[in-house]
């Protein structure tokens, strides 16, 4: 009698163990369907795939390379999940096209899922679907057909020259947004102006140097900036006044160029006195003393008024007068004058 109760016992506890078991997998249903059956070649449409399913369920959507038959996958699009009677309701739009004409059929997907009880991933399917693929010009439907001659379009001389005449505007166009771009860019207006002509570089050196003299940069013990500003300011000159680009250059390849342009050995020389000067200062610290300061500032001076360029003003020619004056005179003028000069001396005795 005991041992027929255990058996009971026994087949009721498999029961509601297999019951359980049901219910712990959860519900979950899929349905899949197309926008259309019938497509152009190379047209694109949607295939979408429709999961209902219990909140514990989770799902296994397939990947995005899954193989869909002779379709291919150019996009798609999860949409959010919605709420409805209890359930979760997930959908996924496949964006499909082929290049293929003839009746296909999109395969079935198998999406995978689990449950928060049971972790074990099962799978359920989706239903094939067909699809009819036409061609774009039925009546070229059948056996290949040979190439058709290419037809050549009539000459239209009318649409060339406005293509021409385009594209020259286009040209000008271009021409003068690069010009006025240009012009602004150097500051200056669109239209050319009449300028003053540049001042001599002497006299643009020997300003700055004035500036620079008066200024209180040795008096607030600044010698450095001192030195490299009155070594810019004849770097400049040197520049302007030689057409030789100091500015940029180290001292030994400014002399170099110097002596390469066969300048006068004075200009090299002061040159070399006063760069060596200034850059002992500039880079190696030197401090020099007020006396020093004061010859290097002459020298400076010194050498934009021998080097200056001066343009001599042409000589006025001689007058008329001058010249007949410096001309010898002839023999009969001579004796008429000497003449004159005697009666004037006999009136004057007989007064």
């Amino acid at each position: 009698m005991r041992n027929k109760n255990y058996k009971i016992l026994s087949i009721i506890l498999t029961v509601l163990i297999f019951t359980a078991s049901l219910f712990s997998q959860g519900s979950i249903s899929v349905e899949s369907k197309v926008d259309r059956n019938t497509i152009l070649i190379g047209d694109v449409f949607q295939y979408s795939v429709i999961v209902t399913h219990d909140p514990d369920v989770k799902l296994i959507m397939p990947e995005l390379a899954a193989n869909l038959g002779m379709f291919e996958i150019r996009d798609y699009k999860n949409i959010e999940p919605q709420k409805t009677d209890g359930k979760i309701v997930a959908q996924t739009n496949y964006f499909l096209s082929t290049f293929d004409t003839g009746e296909f059929k999109i395969p079935e997907l198998q999406i995978g899922y689990s449950t928060v009880t049971d972790t074990t991933i099962k799978f359920i399917k989706t239903e094939p679907l067909k699809i009819s693929v036409q061609s774009l010009n039925p009546e070229d439907a059948g056996d290949i057909r040979d190439i058709k001659i290419p037809l050549v379009p009539p000459w239209d001389y009318t649409q060339y020259i406005k293509l021409v005449l385009i594209i020259i505007l286009i040209i000008a166009v271009a021409f003068l947004l690069i010009y006025y771009i240009k012009r602004r860019k150097a500051g200056k207006a669109l239209l050319p102006t009449r300028q003053k002509p540049p001042r001599p570089a002497h006299e643009v050196a020997l300003e700055a140097l004035e500036t620079l003299v008066q200024s209180d940069l040795l008096v607030s013990g600044e010698i450095k900036e001192y030195y490299i500003q009155i070594s810019d300011i004849i770097r400049e000159y040197i520049e302007n006044r030689f057409f030789i680009y100091a500015p940029e250059m180290t001292t030994t390849q400014l002399l170099e160029k110097m002596e390469q342009e066969k300048l006068e050995k004075l200009y090299i020389d002061m040159t070399r006195e006063f760069l060596d000067s200034c850059d002992l200062v500039k880079f190696a610290k030197y401090i020099p003393e007020e006396k020093e300061t004061d010859i290097i500032t002459g020298l400076a001076f010194d050498f934009v008024n021998q080097s200056k360029l001066v343009i001599a003003e042409p000589e006025e020619p001689e007058t008329a007068a001058s010249i007949q004056d410096d001309e010898p005179k002839t023999l009969a003028e001579e004796a008429e004058q000497n003449l004159v000069t005697e009666e004037k001396i006999e009136k004057g005795e007989d007064g």
